[in-house]
């Protein structure tokens, strides 16, 4: 299942960032995609140990440590960060669809949303069994493409100085290609045991983790290389605007490989986002205030309306690309707000909460017409993931036994310690912290950063005994 999630088009888009959109060499592309997906991966199979022991959706265990209030938190951003995988995930199937039936975008996109919300309303069963068969026709398919770029590739291709974000040379393209697998893949952290839960409690746990990992590990790493080969292939000043089926068409023309490599692309769109609404529709549910305070809903609200708009404030006073209109900017934070209110106030079944998910990302996704637009929003939304989920799997990874409390202040601190610490370390268009801007060429070590801060003070503070009742 995890080969089949991640033998698609997303990992093929993150392999061509890494070389059209930093310059990196393709050898200096590979190490860092290599450390990063190693990295992340690991963090998956080892979150993946809590399915077959505790029987449970990975939020519902975030709880665990987080407490029931605390944890609603990583819930939410966890729903959102579903919507936005869904949302860019359908824009490019939806890109390659409308190429391969000569239909408008619109219409392509929605064909492709009935379908993906058809396979997460029946929900696990038929995810595992659809998975199955699409691994096996995804892997024959990047065969295909494979063949097709190798072939016209230049794999000794050096550093790209006029690349859009070349500015801190090839040690930092080597930290963003690695910074941007990892974030690819520990965005699947918060979904890790939603899909081993069903595993028999005396399944091993090495065993669990190693296949979860290595499922993870190899697609990913694979098609994120060949995406990186694929623009040594077809370098120009357009590349780094590229969506991936604007990609194959770039390398194939109009011929049998480009059909193929089409459809692939189609395919893998099915394959991860059945995945991201049914993890999205569970962390909507797991979200939900079951004491229903329409007070905490709201608080929930406003924090993640203010969130969203210092957000976007960043990216108009730093993005060239990003000059939002105000009412934009107030809008998106309202609906954001109201969003997140609405998901802790109340909760729907499961196929209720996919639907929603499905929707909402549909909307969201038919701005994505654009190729140019598509590419910048998927780096900035690959750049934004791991702020939160880094150090979150670092204090879940810590964290021992379950706390009793409704906030477990401890992991929290931990994690939003983590998140702070890694401000200065970021270096993304819409923000750059003061040590990166002094260091260009350390590229972005936000996400490392984050992760092992958390993951150190989350076992420090466990390690502590709690104060005495007074």
């Amino acid at each position: 299942m995890w080969f089949a999630a991640n033998a698609e088009t997303a990992t093929f888009a993150v392999g061509i960032l890494t070389t059209a959109l930093f310059g990196t060499s393709f050898l200096g592309a590979a190490l860092g995609i290599v450390a990063g997906n190693a990295l992340a991966y690991t963090i998956v199979g080892l979150l993946s140990r809590g399915g077959p022991r505790f029987g449970l959706p990975q939020m519902v265990l975030s709880r665990r440590a987080f407490g029931r209030d605390g944890n609603v938190g990583p819930a939410v951003l966890a729903f959102l960060a579903g919507v936005g995988w869904f949302a860019i995930d359908s824009v490019f199937g939806a890109q390659a669809l409308a190429v391969l039936a000569h239909v408008g975008y619109p219409l392509a996109l929605t064909v492709l949303l009935v379908a993906q919300i058809a396979l997460a309303v029946y929900g696990y069963n038929a995810i595992h069994a659809f998975e199955r068969y699409a691994g096996i026709v995804l892997a024959v398919g990047f065969a295909v493409i494979a063949y097709g770029t190798l072939t016209r590739a230049h794999l000794g291709a050096p550093f790209d100085p006029h690349a859009p974000a070349a500015g801190g040379g090839e040690l930092a393209g080597i930290i963003f290609s690695g910074a941007l697998a990892f974030s690819y893949a520990v965005g699947w952290g918060p979904a890790s045991s939603d899909y081993s839960r069903y595993l028999a409690s005396g399944s091993s746990p090495r065993a669990v983790s190693w296949w979860a990992g290595l499922g993870g590990f190899i697609p990913s790493t694979l098609l994120e290389l060949l995406g990186a080969a694929a623009v040594t292939a077809v370098r120009g000043p357009g590349i780094a605007a590229a969506t991936p089926a604007d990609t194959i068409v770039l390398l194939f023309g109009a011929g049998p490989l480009a059909t193929i490599g089409l459809l692939t692309v189609l395919i893998g769109t099915l394959s991860a986002n059945c995945l991201n609404l049914y993890s999205g529709a569970l962390s909507a549910l797991v979200a939900w205030d079951a004491r229903r305070r329409p007070a905490f809903a709201l608080a929930a609200g406003a924090a993640f309306a203010l969130l969203t708009l210092v957000l976007l404030l960043a990216a108009r006073a730093n993005d060239p690309t990003a000059r939002y209109a105000p009412w934009i900017v107030a809008l998106a934070a309202l609906a954001v707000g109201v969003l997140s209110a609405a998901v802790v106030r109340w909760t729907l079944v499961r196929w209720q909460s996919a639907l929603a998910v499905g929707v909402l990302g549909g909307t969201l996704a038919l701005a994505g017409s654009d190729p140019a637009s598509t590419a910048h929003l998927y780096t900035n939304f690959l750049s934004l993931l791991s702020t939160w989920a880094a150090p979150w799997a670092g204090v879940l990874l810590a964290t021992r036994g379950e706390t009793r409390d409704r906030i477990g202040t401890r992991a929290l601190f931990a994690w939003l310690a983590g998140i702070a610490a890694s401000l200065p370390f970021w270096q993304q268009s819409w923000f750059i912290g003061p040590l990166a801007a002094a260091h260009p060429q350390l590229g972005d070590l936000s996400y490392f950063v984050s992760f092992g801060v958390a993951f150190a003070l989350a076992s420090v503070l466990r390690a502590t005994p709690a104060p005495a009742p007074a």
